[in-house]
């Protein structure tokens, strides 16, 4: 059917439906078959991702496990290339639908942080199913929940639609790297050098298993910036040994350089508990009217007593009323000490009862929505002045700042409305307490982009981080229905 413009015009079916929405639905109930069919086949596709180690901190297994998704892409008719970064190669490349006008940028990374097996029950690489206690099944690994299990996984759908012979709803545009667990030094670089292709992109996407261990599945919004900041205090004019460690006894009239450390460390946080970093305030953002009735829906909807148990904590640091307190967690900065050093003792050596030349840590602050890295540091820097630790010094290693995204746009009404197709229990935070640059995204390039998926895992970055077997069925169906709903929603 032709309209009187000249353009074509879907015709309508009897019950309103477009023989193109039809055709959609046909389409994506043969994936979604295909997906049940073939769901031993890509959870072994995850379980050989997690066999190949790939540490970005060591570098070992880099080189291999960019070729191993080079090479799947390459599998689902794609094509890939690899671009050297810093420390690993960015996979790059493009997989095509048949006249698909919507590209979606899909980002991941392939690396990992380090697994020290003495602390694991099952080796770290093995990539070994356990029981869950509960009748169900944990696929164990370094990078199963964080992030090889989720990269794969959507993977593993592209598969499916070639499996199923489905031609793809949308263009896909490749983007992952594997310098993401150290600050992704080359990640920026590369998206300013391939602007321009990567603004052909109309949106970005990165997956993620959402799920918590009661079922409810957060879609999150938006992430917290980080600024990774190495202290360190050493004796000379202010005082403290300035030539070499001496004897502890010394405490008594020298300076010691390992308490500055910590005392002006302290300063930068209140005894409750909140960053207290002089003039900070007057850069944060506040939470507008439809961030407060997100967050009172999420609040409704959740039990904050799962994130304790999933935490293994006991309590949490504020009395408040659970408004407040998903609000602090979502919108606060914060401050956390990640190591902290005091001489050159090796680790595990009981030190000799003396007082070191130096001491040193390794700090992060999440940066929440209004915060510069440059105005964090020009605070941060005047606040230590203005107490007397003008000795004590600080750069920083890495930073970007906080990125959020509309739940209007229509990645992430897609995203919302995929996954509730699959599960019942899922409600929208407007941001994550945890950072990822995402403003390179949303800034940088100028595209939105979305967050979020079924499927349930725990412990990243820690020992026995597993993703849950069972779970991932509702993550590669909601990631399928995804596709087919953002195409929908772009006009496709």
């Amino acid at each position: 059917m032709i309209s009187p413009g000249g353009a074509e015009v879907p015709l309508r079916h009897p019950d309103g439906l477009s023989r193109g929405s039809e055709m959609h639905r046909h389409a994506e109930e043969r994936v979604l078959a295909q997906i049940d069919r073939g769901f031993e086949a890509y959870i072994d596709d995850i379980r050989a991702a997690i066999r190949q180690p790939s540490v970005s901190k060591t570098g070992e297994g880099l080189a291999e496990m960019a070729e191993w998704v080079a090479a799947y892409i390459r599998r689902l008719g794609g094509t890939a290339r690899l671009v050297s970064g810093r420390e690993a190669p960015i996979v790059e490349g493009d997989l095509r639908g048949p006249a698909a006008p919507t590209t979606l940028l899909f980002y991941d990374l392939y690396d990992v942080q380090p697994a020290n097996p003495v602390e694991w029950q099952v080796p770290p690489f093995a990539a070994e199913t356990v029981s869950d206690g509960a009748g169900g099944s944990r696929l164990v690994g370094r990078g199963a929940f964080n992030s090889k299990g989720p990269m794969v996984g959507f993977l593993a759908v592209l598969r499916a639609f070639r499996e199923s012979d489905v031609p793809m709803p949308v263009n896909i545009r490749f983007l992952i790297e594997g310098e993401e667990e150290i600050g992704s030094p080359s990640l920026e670089p590369y998206i300013r050098a391939n602007i321009d292709t990567l603004r052909r992109c109309d949106a970005a996407f990165i997956p993620y298993l959402g799920t918590n261990s009661r079922g409810q599945t957060p879609i999150r919004l938006g992430f917290k910036g980080l600024m990774m900041l190495e202290f360190s205090v050493e004796g000379g004019a202010w005082g403290g040994p300035a030539e070499r460690n001496v004897h502890a006894m010394h405490t008594a009239w020298i300076g010691n350089p390992g308490w500055e450390l910590l005392t002006a460390l302290a300063t930068l946080q209140t005894q409750g508990g909140r960053l207290a970093i002089d003039g900070l305030d007057d850069t944060m953002h506040e939470p507008d009217a439809e961030v407060r009735q997100l967050v009172a829906a999420a609040v409704d909807a959740i039990d904050p007593a799962v994130f304790l148990d999933e935490q293994g904590a006991r309590r949490f640091k504020y009395d408040c009323d659970p408004r407040e307190l998903l609000t602090r967690f979502l919108f606060d900065p914060t401050i956390n000490v990640d190591g902290i050093w005091v001489g050159d003792t090796p680790l595990g050596t009981e030190p000799p009862t003396q007082m070191a030349r130096r001491a040193s840590a390794i700090v992060d602050i999440r940066l929440v929505p209004g915060m510069t890295v440059d105005e964090t540091v020009r605070c941060l820097r005047r606040h230590l002045d203005r107490r007397g630790f003008e000795h004590v010094a600080f750069r920083v290693k890495s930073a970007y700042p906080a990125a959020r995204c509309s739940p209007r746009e229509p990645v992430v009404a897609a995203l919302i409305d995929a996954c509730r197709k699959h599960a019942e229990d899922v409600v929208v935070f407007p941001m994550h307490a945890g950072a990822a640059p995402m403003y390179l995204f949303s800034e940088v390039i100028g595209i939105p982009f979305a967050f979020g998926g079924l499927g349930h895992g725990l412990y990243p970055h820690a020992p026995g981080e597993f993703l849950s077997i069972e779970s991932m069925r509702g993550f590669l169906r909601s990631m399928a229905s995804f596709l087919f709903a953002f195409a929908g929603r772009s006009g496709c």
